[in-house]
């Protein structure tokens, strides 16, 4: 998959970053050709995501839950795998359910990634856990078709240049244990929203994103800084435009939210807006909060 991407390197020359006239002014980016997008299987398409901390009513019945995705369209499901705090000394949680969720997915052909928020404390550490859920294989012999590092800052990470890096550290081991064609994903906060609170983590390293990764996620969540479907356009197309200047034609899969703050149209307007910009795929944090809606208006996206 790295390979597929370096063999596009032609193709990040041409990546142009635009201005949309107007007042509102919010920057469009030019879409990746489909090759591009082809390189980041698994994160193509419309999914949605389950945390651990998604309740027994979601855990409890995966086979329901899925059946349920797959009606509304999702090709990927995105499970956390593991917390630092539920249960804290778990590489793991709850297996016998995520061997219920790979099985109940991969029967009505979607796919799974594997996600885990790490602090960026304890490098050797965060490795294992997410080593733990790569290496995860059920009594089938089936396993997570991709794994996403959440890359943001939580109560204990470090700040400054430790936090940068670990983080390189961490991705660098991670790319090492699983070769170059494994599909790792970078779920990174958003790009625009880092602008507007530059404390938040001052000069991202992008250049870790680009090196290790096969496709960025970034948390668009326009419910925390702006309302109304115009400016949810504009949030999320400028966060596209941000990428696509820092990362060339890396493919991007937004992650829009919060669900159950988004008004229709205000979903209506990500998801135009992630069509418009070429994005591989998009999805609403969270499952448990997305409405009849938002699944109507994902249905409605369009990917190259």
């Amino acid at each position: 998959m790295r390979a597929a991407r370096r063999a596009s390197a032609a193709l990040a020359a041409c990546v142009a970053v635009g201005i949309m006239a107007g007042a509102s002014g919010p920057a469009v980016a030019t879409p990746p050709s489909t090759s591009a997008v082809a390189a980041a299987t698994p994160y193509v398409g419309t999914g949605t995501w389950v945390s651990v901390f998604a309740g027994d009513a979601v855990w409890d019945h995966p086979w329901r839950h899925v059946r349920l995705m797959h009606e509304r369209g999702v090709r990927t499901l995105y499970l956390q795998t593991a917390s630092t705090s539920t249960p804290a000394r778990t590489d793991l949680y709850r297996p016998s359910r995520l061997a219920a969720f790979l099985h109940a997915a991969h029967a009505r052909g979607m796919t799974v990634v594997a996600w885990y928020l790490p602090p960026l404390r304890r490098v050797a550490r965060e490795h294992d856990r997410a080593m733990a859920a790569i290496g995860f294989r059920t009594s089938r012999g089936q396993t997570f078709d991709g794994f996403a590092l959440d890359i943001e800052p939580s109560a204990t990470t470090p700040s400054g240049d430790l936090r940068d890096d670990n983080l390189r550290r961490l991705s660098r081991r991670l790319r090492a244990s699983v070769g170059p064609d494994y599909p790792l994903g970078a779920i990174v906060p958003s790009p625009r929203g880092m602008q507007i609170i530059k404390r938040f983590w001052p000069d991202f390293p992008y250049g870790i994103v680009g090196r290790f990764y096969d496709a960025v996620l970034p948390m668009s969540y326009s419910t925390y800084r702006v309302s109304g479907a115009a400016a949810t356009y504009d949030y999320t197309a400028t966060n596209v435009a941000l990428l696509r200047a820092e990362l060339g034609d890396l493919p991007i899969h937004l992650i829009g939210g919060e669900a159950g703050a988004l008004s229709g149209r205000e979903t209506s307007a990500f998801v135009a807006a992630a069509g418009d910009g070429g994005a591989a795929g998009a999805s609403l944090w969270h499952y448990g909060r997305t409405g009849p809606e938002d699944w109507a208006a994902l249905q409605r996206l369009t990917v190259p």
